[in-house]
């Protein structure tokens, strides 16, 4: 049996005086290798009549973290701390998610992974959190204190897939995000919140994996329950 093949989004970049590089962090393609599948990064500029190509030569997609997605896509409007707006990547990702949604095609989204499968159901988000809603929670710690740092916990919604997977009610997350999640699109459902209401995951019921979480779960692989996020995610693109 064949290690599932699993597309990996990344973020396109032009450092100064350079050429335009495709990025992404080793801990996505290390916490894949560590469950069980094989990683295959796609480029942002992949061609979108290609796209659909895609679902008969990859087991299951997963959207990584990155910039933000262009406020026009869900009805928002600019603000100052918008960063590094890719309209290519979000026509790439709306579109993964999009054949993914409709065809079963296993699916796990991060941070803003997860929003762009709102987006993509026409659900909207919070352009900038810390403007929008009273909290006294960090949803957006400083790198530099590291990336598995634990930043709050989330409750997960019993009932849903993820509760499944995880096998508990609450969990200590990292969170390195300043937008989310706002009207939950028509069909998803919430599986995890913070304790301030941000909602901190999303799922499609009766979907074989189409899961998204807020917080980086590759990251803190040395958590079982995150490690079990990737693991049900492989072996729900596992080729029969």
């Amino acid at each position: 049996m064949r290690q599932p093949l699993i597309g990996v989004t990344c973020t396109q970049e032009t450092p100064v005086n350079s050429i335009t590089m495709e990025r992404i962090s080793a801990e996505y393609t290390g916490a894949v290798i560590n469950a069980g599948g094989c990683p295959v990064i796609i480029p942002t500029d992949y061609p979108i009549d290609e796209v659909e190509h895609l679902r008969d030569r990859l087991d299951g997609i997963l959207l990584t973290g990155g910039g933000d997605i262009e406020p026009i896509r869900y009805r928002g409007k600019s603000h100052p701390r918008l960063t590094y707006v890719s309209p290519a990547r979000d026509e790439l990702e709306i579109a993964l998610a999009k054949i993914a949604g409709k065809t079963d095609w296993p699916l796990l989204g991060i941070c803003r992974g997860v929003q762009v499968m709102n987006v993509m159901m026409h659900g909207t988000l919070y352009v900038n959190l810390p403007t929008q809603i009273n909290t006294k929670l960090d949803h957006n710690t400083p790198y530099d204190q590291g990336r598995d740092l634990i930043a709050h916990e989330v409750t997960i919604e019993a009932g849903t897939r993820l509760a499944a997977i995880i096998g508990r009610n609450s969990l200590p997350v990292n969170s390195f995000h300043h937008q989310a999640a706002k009207d939950v699109a028509h069909g998803l459902k919430v599986n995890a919140r913070a304790s301030d209401g941000v909602i901190e995951g999303l799922e499609l019921p009766g979907h074989r994996f189409f899961i998204g979480v807020q917080w980086h779960p590759e990251c803190i692989q040395a958590y079982p329950e995150q490690q079990a996020l990737f693991k049900a995610f492989i072996q729900a693109a596992q080729p029969s």
